[in-house]
């Protein structure tokens, strides 16, 4: 069998086992024929039969390459999952980077767009054009910070994921977990405001959420380019992008004194140590805490 059915296999295990987003699945098949590329040329031997000084040898090369110490630990990352794959399918006994260690990183500094600049920014009703699209950005934007939603999160959004009458969302994160947030008072208005527009158009052609005006669902550097444009007339912060928005969901509450692990289960993160570079139950007590401490919770 060729190298490269192999990570045909262990790529379609990771979309329908693990369901992979299409964007990861890339990136592991960009790195894995890199690996594949860098054995066949510069040690002459097969992805499965690659030994611990290889693996080292490949670190090396790639890091001369000018990648950056978090980009390294990626690359080992996936070739990890790509050999513990193989040592379950009987097709290794050993993986090569079982001993290699991950490269140190720089602590990763979260900016946060201040308070000030995002009560500003959703105060001055002149900043959003009174039509669909206006409407449209402005609940965007306020379902990015009011939420702590991914970019991909926001864009996945139907209308029936909303229950007004417990004031929930229901999100789906990544791998397809789901998880409930407690949507904040103040959204609701501009949700109704933007579903009347959106019911005008003819016809909405995608059932998402957030639409084009041509009623197609919203793609991610739209997203992207919208928010920049409006967080360039807002606020200094150098990172303007939606996870900001995420970013700054995540350090006021944490700031206000919600609790880390209430957070970390808001944000849909797996461990906790995802929720930590942020810091400086039941549903219903989630809900009670989230109403108290959001600036938008009420």
């Amino acid at each position: 069998m060729k190298q490269t059915d192999h990570i045909t296999q262990f790529l379609t295990y990771l979309q329908t086992e693990k369901r992979f987003s299409d964007h990861t699945l890339l990136a592991y098949e960009k790195e894995l024929e890199r690996w594949s590329d860098y054995l066949a040329s510069e040690a002459e031997v097969s992805l499965f039969k690659a030994n611990l000084q290889h693996a080292k040898r490949f670190v090396i090369w790639r890091s001369k390459q000018g990648i950056t110490p978090r980009s390294v630990n990626r690359m080992l990352s996936t070739l990890r999952s790509f050999y513990k794959w193989g040592i379950r399918e009987g097709l290794v006994s050993q993986s090569p980077v079982e001993h290699v260690r991950s490269l140190k990183t720089p602590k990763k500094v979260v900016m946060s767009v201040p308070r000030e600049d995002l009560k500003a920014l959703f105060s001055d009703e002149g900043r959003f054009e009174d039509d669909f699209v206006g409407s449209r950005d402005q609940l965007m934007l306020l379902l990015l910070y009011g939420l702590g939603l991914r970019k991909s999160e926001l864009i996945s959004l139907r209308p029936a994921d909303f229950d007004w009458s417990r004031q929930t969302v229901r999100v789906i994160g990544k791998r397809n977990k789901e998880r409930q947030i407690p949507i904040p008072k103040s959204i609701s208005s501009y949700f109704d405001l933007y579903m009347k527009r959106r019911a005008q158009l003819v016809p909405a052609k995608d059932s998402e959420l957030l639409l084009t005006p041509k009623g197609k669902k919203l793609y991610p550097q739209l997203v992207y380019s919208r928010v920049l444009f409006y967080l360039k007339g807002t606020t200094t912060v150098v990172d303007k992008n939606p996870h900001t928005l995420r970013h700054s969901y995540a350090t006021h509450l944490l700031n206000a004194g919600v609790d880390i692990n209430t957070v970390k289960e808001l944000l849909g993160h797996e461990s906790l140590s995802s929720t930590q570079v942020y810091t400086t139950s039941t549903f219903e007590e989630l809900v009670k805490v989230y109403n108290q401490a959001h600036p938008k919770g009420s």
